[in-house]
């Protein structure tokens, strides 16, 4: 439990708001917004949000207004956001102030859907396309197999530092076009709550009465050992499915399901079928939906589940999400309709770990590949390591070293402050690890794709679509080469950190630059993709002198303030949404093929690309060194009577072949210190260890 109080936590966040807004050259309302949509990106409440901040009038003297909008294309929404941020600590959010702004993002969802946004907004502006794809797809009530992009609901949130009122009991809404709506108000006591939970997402609580059903039968698996979960077999009912996913929507689907829903539209051909046809079939042809659970309320004679808190589905989306589909595209009833489930109850301490391990493995079936499991890579852990080891170099004033802290789970760097009761220790957190200093997952593949990968359109597509492409690039490289991941190329990744955010600050900071326009996020990564792209051959960006002195280098600022001009100057031909223009892969291509002049001044201060490349390739053979010295000294630290067991657990299971075998009896001669393996031999070995182990064989 985190022992911060109410008032306490009111007072810091908003003390923080203000030094992070000064420090980050925007107004405390800005910074607030911004924070708020990346810790509710991270819990999984938000998909790729996109800040647009709009206040027109429309018909009958009404306002249309909402700061941002996004889609969840993994249950079929159209999201709107308010920011409702007041720069005092005890403000409150009363029903009528709800009422007022739920209202006026409804307002701009009807003249969307009635085609009226022209009479409102210049033509040029965004989101006249973005009203017009909206309109489209809520009109459309049937489903395509190929690409079902309808939409299915809305979904308010309102954002606020706001204390809500207690006479607000409910959110609920009627629907709205035909469309069910859902309303979230995240105020400072959610917040609050949420950090005070010790949690990095809120759970989902689902009690079947709420559903009409008095349980859901089901047999606890008995099996022998301390395990650190339970498992049980169930039969759920198909419209009970339906229904809790109709009101909680991706908020049940893991990580890694929510994400492969997102990317492949399709419905399932198969189920759609059998619902339709052979509904009474469903259960015998449908290989059912695994499940995890924080935790169960079981009937009292057990045989019954009652209750599950935080529910996640890890196998088994598309199945849960063909349901609704049925229901409301194809007016199905699912009375016949009965599917099977896993589900695994998790009482392990590290709880979201176990959850990615097991979605996993669950999904190892299907067509989901390693890279749609990037946020579990070992990738990520290597590079928190790399983050806690080196240190920046001192720079500026100060007197201490400090690090860049790199968050490989959401909202760690949040929790770890809070969780730091004395004021003094909190300090001295802040001073080691600043905030301007902390990379998450979703910004490291940004810098990382523009400055390196040089593909600015995939970065414009949003963070979701840009950590796909950077996993594919990562989990490729390290499945060849995994000692590339080294010193070198962790202070290469922190110069290219340090270089978008320096881009991001001159743009803003620039005369030329309209901030009504909103197109800054494609700006910053189409200028520093062009300016590396135009380098003389065999050069490249001083990225050493960059990470030594923490900041870029005078020639280097004053040629992004340059080409940073003329990218705008590109971008704003688009005539309509900057985002989808600047996300196609033929802008980037046309861009790339415009000439430039580099300053000569900054053609002087490039490198060497064969010199920065020598000092990764140097560290990489070291570390291949290491690493084999390290296996063979594993191999032989646990002994002959650990290979062996090894060796007879996998004969027992069938799983290891002849060369397998052979490779195994060595590895406990060399223990008993009677053969020694090659190098080539040990890395075979332990090959095979790894092997076991990911089939479940753990000694």
């Amino acid at each position: 439990m985190i022992d911060t109080t109410f008032d306490e936590y009111k007072k810091e966040y908003l003390d923080d708001i203000r030094i992070n807004a000064q420090i980050e050259g925007v107004t405390p309302d800005e910074y607030f917004f911004t924070d708020a949509l990346d810790k509710l990106s991270s819990m999984g409440e938000l998909t790729d949000p996109r800040i647009r901040p709009t206040q027109k009038k429309c018909r009958n003297n009404r306002i249309m207004s909402f700061d941002a909008y996004g889609f969840d294309e993994s249950d079929k929404s159209f999201v709107l956001i308010s920011n409702d941020f007041k720069d005092i600590a005890d403000a409150t959010l009363t029903r009528t102030d709800i009422d007022t702004i739920k209202t006026r993002m409804l307002n701009f969802v009807q003249e969307a859907y009635d085609e009226r946004l022209l009479d409102f907004f210049d033509i040029t502006d965004e989101m006249v396309p973005v009203g017009r794809d909206i309109g489209r797809r809520m009109k459309k009530d049937y489903v395509d197999l190929d690409n079902d992009d309808s939409i299915n609901q809305i979904k308010l949130f309102i954002i606020t530092n706001k204390i809500l009122s207690e006479k607000v009991t409910s959110f609920r809404c009627d629907d709205f076009l035909d469309k069910k709506v859902e309303l979230n108000v995240w105020s400072i006591k959610r917040f609050y709550d949420l950090y005070q939970s010790g949690k990095d997402r809120e759970p989902v609580l689902i009690e079947t009465k709420n559903y009409g059903l008095s349980g859901i039968p089901c047999i606890q698996a008995e099996m022998s050992g301390n395990l650190d979960y339970d498992a049980y077999l169930a039969i759920v009912p198909g419209y009970f499915l339906h229904s809790i996913y109709y009101e909680y929507g991706s908020r049940l689907l893991e990580g890694n399901v929510r994400a492969f829903l997102s990317t492949r539209g399709k419905i399932n051909k198969g189920i759609r079928e059998t619902i339709r046809k052979e509904p009474t079939k469903f259960f015998t042809y449908n290989n059912g939906i695994a499940c995890t659970a924080a935790e169960v309320t079981l009937s009292s004679d057990k045989r019954f589940i009652t209750a599950m808190e935080d529910l996640q589905i890890i196998n088994g989306g598309q199945t849960t999400a063909s349901l609704t589909s049925a229901v409301l595209k194809d007016k199905m009833p699912l009375d016949n309709i009965f599917v099977p489930m896993k589900l695994t109850v998790v009482k392990n301490d590290d709880y979201d770990t176990m959850i990615q391990n097991i979605s996993r493995f669950a999904n190892k079936q299907n067509t989901v590949k390693d890279s749609d499991f990037f946020s579990n890579h070992p990738f990520h852990r290597t590079f928190e390591a790399l983050s806690k080891k080196i240190p920046a170099p001192i720079y500026g004033d100060n007197v201490n070293n400090t690090f860049w802290y790199y968050e490989r789970s959401r909202g760690k760097y949040d929790q770890e402050q809070f969780k730091i009761v004395k004021k003094s220790e909190k300090d001295a957190f802040a001073r080691r690890f600043p905030k301007n200093q902390l990379i998450k997952k979703e910004d490291l593949a940004k810098f990382f794709t523009c400055a390196e990968l040089l593909r600015p359109d995939v970065v414009s597509k949003g963070g979701e679509k840009c950590m796909s492409f950077f996993a594919e690039y990562i989990d490729g490289k390290y499945q060849t080469t995994p000692e590339y991941f080294n010193d070198e190329f962790f202070k290469m990744a922190i110069s290219f950190a340090i270089l978008f955010k320096a881009t991001d600050k001159i743009v803003k900071n620039s005369d030329w630059y309209v901030s009504a326009s909103y197109i800054k996020p494609f700006i910053v990564p189409y200028t520093i993709s062009k300016i590396i792209c135009n380098l003389p051959t065999g050069y490249c960006i001083d990225y050493d002198l960059i990470w030594r002195k923490q900041e870029l280098y005078p020639s280097l600022n004053r040629q992004i303030e340059k080409v940073a001009h003329i990218t705008n100057d590109f971008i704003q031909q688009s005539n309509g949404s900057a985002r989808e223009y600047c996300s196609k892969e033929d802008t980037w291509k046309r861009y790339k093929t415009i000439p430039l002049s580099l300053d000569s001044q900054f053609i002087d201060d490039l490198i060497s690309k064969e010199l920065m490349e020598s000092k990764i390739k140097s560290e990489i053979k070291e570390k291949k060194l290491e690493r084999e010295v390290n296996c063979m000294v594993e191999i032989y630290n646990l002994g002959s009577a650990y290979w062996n067991t090894l060796l007879n657990e996998g004969l027992r299971r069938h799983i290891l072949s002849p060369m397998e075998m052979d490779l195994l009896k060595l590895a406990v001669s060399y223990a008993d210190n009677k053969k020694v393996p090659s190098d080539k031999q040990a890395k075979l070995i332990w090959k095979i260890r790894n092997k076991l182990d990911q089939a479940g064989v753990l000694i």
